[in-house]
């Protein structure tokens, strides 16, 4: 397999890749990070080998992503690097210098280098569609905060009533937005039987509802985990130890990686589930009594909420309470 580093940005795309036959790197190679240039990597690459091949680009906010897909469906493999990965991969090279031909060098070192790479799939219409309400919808919810902590400010201020009239209406078209925003999520999850099916299984979990359940949809209804581990550590909700002879022996604590706003959207969820869940109630209590602070057993919670909601998606079944396997 050939591999090819891409790096990524707003205009253009740059390649590079090994020459297996004369061992030295390919002439730089940019094209504009457009369809004409997605058709001049195919042209370009397709016909100089008969290798399968593969291009490996970092996750660079959104600009990757037309690329990814356009390029999956032709027939390339593709695989998608966390940008901290790719950076560290850098570093344990020694390498000083950064530019983005050397940044495509070394997403070719590194792609040759995966053991057991995640192809890149592109996504069902249904999720795209999904995520991107549900981005704009918590894009709304920050700036209601922000206009909201302005408001409060405005008492503080004085001759404030022009600049808090201002306010007052931003907050009012802000709020009417979000109501919109999720009245589209609602009709569009249940337009989709899967996703409507995958809401009402999470809903049959005590202390997952309506809200909490459409934010983990688009993460469960794909088939890119293969176990409930996998889902916890997505989301950075596993303990880290750190632990070197007798001088570092730290406690566990979050990784603090993964997406982060899901994580704080599973926290009221599992506050109500360790007063209302006969099951996970004990679960939680049952941790207290071991000795575990009130917000590592609450973050256990959280970590067993998700492990169920994976369950009940996989199995497509209710939550059953204190159910034996």
């Amino acid at each position: 397999m050939q591999f090819i580093g891409c790096d990524v940005s707003k205009l253009t795309l740059d390649l590079a890749f090994l020459d297996k036959t004369n061992q030295h790197w390919n002439k730089p190679c940019r094209v504009p990070n457009t369809r004409r240039g997605w058709n001049t990597v195919i042209n370009t690459f397709k016909p100089a080998t008969n290798d399968e091949l593969c291009i490996v680009m970092e996750a660079t906010g959104v600009y990757h992503l037309k690329a990814a897909a356009y390029l999956s469906l032709v027939g390339f493999k593709v695989i998608i690097i966390n940008p901290g990965r790719a950076a560290e991969y850098a570093r344990s090279m020694n390498r000083t210098n950064k530019s983005d031909r050397l940044d495509a060098c070394d997403l070719a070192r590194y792609g040759a280098q995966l053991d057991e790479p995640h192809w890149y799939q592109v996504e069902a219409h249904e999720i795209s569609q999904l995520k991107n309400l549900l981005s704009r919808l918590n894009q709304l919810d920050k700036d209601l905060r922000r206009e909201s902590n302005r408001l409060e400010k405005c008492d503080f201020l004085n001759h404030s009533q022009l600049l808090a009239q201002s306010i007052r209406r931003s907050i009012r078209f802000i709020k009417l937005e979000q109501t919109a925003v999720q009245a589209l999520i609602d009709q569009h999850i249940t337009q989709h039987p899967n996703l409507k099916r995958n809401q009402q299984l999470m809903c049959s979990i005590k202390g997952i509802g309506k809200k909490t359940s459409q934010w983990l949809l688009p993460m469960l209804s794909t088939q890119r985990f293969n176990h409930a581990r996998e889902v916890a550590a997505f989301l950075g909700l596993v303990p880290c130890h750190r632990q070197s002879g007798t001088s570092l022996n730290s406690k566990g604590h979050l990784s603090g990686r993964g997406n982060a706003v899901l994580r704080a959207k599973l926290y009221m969820p599992a506050l109500c589930a360790s007063i209302h869940d006969p099951e996970l109630k004990t679960f939680y209590q049952s941790l207290l009594a071991r000795g575990k602070t009130p917000k590592q057993a609450l973050t256990a919670v959280m970590r067993k909420l998700v492990h169920i909601c994976y369950g009940v998606i996989k199995h497509q079944t209710p939550y059953q309470a204190n159910y034996v396997a």
